[in-house]
């Protein structure tokens, strides 16, 4: 077995072992179980309640009938982009984190990289192990995602539906992914590797609650309920006249939402679920593609800090111990 097929599968092994990171996953799970459930039953009722209207007209003879009501199934899985936000970074953040602690603690870092394997390897072998780990969590709850949208809510799903419903838990990985790369950037940074779990977990609140509410606040649109310009009766061109008056403003408000991956996630989420209007009509690739900056912002970052990790990692010679 080559070196970094070795460090893959003790990555994954240590995980498992991991109480915190079991603790987190169960959670994570039971959470995205119920919720999915639950999401899945008031569609069903949704549809029964119409059926039922149907069949009780026709009774009376009726025959014109309202519309049946636009039910999406894919809403289902809503709340999950919440607990991702939650449960998936801070697991994401203790897997990275604790990849590098356990070793430097432990003292085998020293001796691991003593042998024959390169520290490019080692490190491959962590990030690789662990995205395996993340990977396979995220494929676990869209498959239990899927199956009960089908079983309980009793909605046609299309091919396409589900080819949405995959790609929007690939984003959620790669939103996890970057919290991972994060947590070992950090933890190979710092000597301490409590004060980089800290520090981790403050940057993730800064970019996912601090960031965001800053985003949504200074939004001249959010000002009132159902929208600003809506309740004043402004369409989508009247609304951009007014925009482009503000444009300092709206750069400022919209730079301020690019720097959270966490925006990103939920934009490109919640576009791929059609619980944002306006994306009914597109292939799930045409979404991606509308969102592409939304997936870069998921992406880039995660690339940055990999980079960055691997040149604290390959130069610094004192890593070896907290």
């Amino acid at each position: 077995m080559s070196p970094m097929l070795v460090v893959i599968k003790k990555e994954i092994t240590d995980a498992l072992k991991n109480k915190l990171f079991l603790i987190i996953l169960g959670m994570l799970l039971l959470l995205t179980i119920v919720s999915v459930v639950l999401g899945s039953y008031q569609v069903k009722v949704s549809l029964d309640s119409y059926n039922q209207s149907i069949s009780f007209l026709k009774s009376l003879g009726k025959t014109t009938f309202p519309a049946a009501p636009n039910l999406n199934p894919l809403s289902s899985s809503k709340s999950f982009v919440n607990y991702i936000g939650l449960l998936g970074a801070l697991l994401a953040m203790v897997l990275g984190n604790a990849s590098v602690v356990k070793e430097k603690r432990s003292g085998t870092l020293k001796l691991i990289l003593s042998r024959q394997i390169f520290r490019d390897t080692f490190l491959n072998g962590k990030v690789i192990g662990n995205m395996i780990l993340l990977f396979a969590i995220t494929f676990i709850t869209s498959i239990i995602s899927l199956v009960s949208v089908v079983v309980i809510s009793s909605v046609p799903i299309s091919s396409g539906d589900i080819v949405r419903m995959f790609l929007f838990f690939l984003m959620s990985f790669l939103y996890m992914t970057f919290f991972l790369v994060l947590g070992i950037f950090l933890a190979v940074l710092m000597p301490n590797g409590n004060k980089a779990l800290l520090i981790t977990v403050i940057i993730w609140l800064v970019i996912s609650f601090i960031l965001p509410q800053i985003g949504d606040t200074m939004d001249m649109d959010n000002q009132l309920p159902g929208g600003f310009f809506s309740s004043m009766g402004m369409n989508k061109a009247d609304t951009q006249k007014v925009l482009d008056h503000f444009k300092f403003y709206e750069t400022t408000r919209d730079g301020i939402e690019q720097m959270s991956p966490t925006k990103h996630y939920e934009r490109v989420g919640f576009a791929l679920l059609n619980i944002k209007p306006g994306f009914e009509q597109n292939t799930a690739l045409e979404v991606l593609s509308i969102k592409w900056i939304d997936v870069l912002g998921l992406l880039a970052p995660s690339i940055i800090l990999w980079l960055l990790a691997y040149m604290v990692f390959l130069k610094r010679e004192n890593i070896y111990q907290e």
